[in-house]
């Protein structure tokens, strides 16, 4: 099964919320959907599964286009589930109800309803009316009520709301063995890290578009990342072409800008000096991408102002102790007195 967008459209107005979006997603996929509000996702997700006009563009399923006729609509509801709100929960109803429901709208075949309420661990309160229900059992109930319907194709925003972490780890286990049965599934979450568990492609949109997107199995350069304030940038100059330096300091330092090893473990022990929070070497992940797309670049040149974590023009010393002309020749410095043992280091 795919589903593609081809050339929509969306507009109220002269409000143009979508323009000329185009994806097509094969099945076995779980795509991570970042868009922050005001950006058009509940419009996409309402395009696609046709509940809203479309001023221009196509959605197939399969090959088929699913025109705005009642026939179609019909049709393209039985192939497609979007993750219920909480408030359209029955207060009066038990989860056990819920589930039921949603089985008999889009799977009848499927009598035991038990295995699900197992999968989820939620045999301890499913029986309960859901007015009893704390936010993170409103919620599995809801991701229980969409594998119950069993649907080829899922919507779910913000599937993680209210989960504590052990949840979270057991939905993101699911959602990759329910993948596996052969579904598309979009999981629209301000959750970034945890996007990165378990969607093979990342969707962000941006400028009305799915402006950036990037396939997780070859997204393969790594970065040494950590954070180090504008005051610290100059002691790890001279940094290699491509280096990002994002909002909230973070740094990503790309692995193949160092022509050996000891270069590498240099870099990661310095920037462990600078800053208290972690250094990892790992791809790019949802939330650098994240960072780099809503809230841009910072520039990567030194912070030389005077006053309080500057430079001064008696001594040239930056806050860390290294002077500039320290700094400048840190790696040939390096290079000198790195002993063979150093040069074997894998990162």
């Amino acid at each position: 099964m795919s589903l593609q967008v081809k050339d929509l459209t969306i507009s109220y107005g002269s409000n143009v919320v979508l323009k000329d979006i185009n994806f097509t997603i094969q099945d076995n996929t779980i795509i991570g959907l970042v868009a922050p509000n005001g950006t058009g996702k509940t419009t996409l997700f309402n395009a696609i599964i046709r509940f809203i006009p479309i001023n221009k563009g196509q959605i197939i399923v399969d090959g088929k286009v699913y025109k705005n006729t009642t026939r179609d609509v019909r049709a393209l509801h039985k192939l497609v589930t979007f993750f219920p709100d909480q408030a359209e929960l029955y207060e009066d109803f038990t989860g056990v109800e819920h589930i039921q429901m949603y089985r008999d709208i889009w799977n009848p075949e499927e009598k035991d309803v038990q295995k699900i309420i197992d999968r989820l661990n939620m045999d301890g309160y499913v029986r309960d009316k859901v007015k009893t229900y704390s936010l993170g059992m409103r919620q599995r109930l809801c991701f229980a009520m969409m594998i119950a319907a069993n649907t080829k194709i899922m919507f779910m925003d913000e599937i993680m709301n209210g989960l504590d972490p052990v949840n979270v780890e057991l939905v993101s286990r699911v959602l990759q063995e329910i993948k596996e049965e052969g579904k598309i599934i979009i999981v629209a979450s301000h959750l970034l890290g945890n996007l990165d568990d378990y969607s093979d492609e990342i969707y962000f949109l941006n400028n009305k578009d799915v402006y950036f997107s990037y396939d997780r199995k070859t997204n393969t350069r790594e970065f040494i990342k950590g954070y180090v304030s504008k005051d610290k940038l100059e002691a790890l100059q001279p940094l290699p072409a491509d280096t990002l330096y994002l909002e909230t300091d973070r740094i990503c330092i790309p692995l193949d800008g160092f022509e050996h090893d000891y270069d590498r473990f240099e870099v990661v022990e310095l920037l462990r000096s600078l800053s208290d929070e972690e250094v990892s070497i790992g791809v790019l992940g949802t939330q650098e991408h994240y960072l780099r797309i809503y809230k841009g670049e910072q520039s990567l040149e030194p912070d030389t102002s005077d006053g309080e974590g500057g430079q001064t023009d008696e001594d040239d010393e930056t806050v860390t102790g290294y002077t500039a002309e320290e700094s400048g020749t840190r790696k040939s410095r390096r290079r000198e007195e790195t002993s063979v043992a150093d040069s074997d280091t894998r990162f």
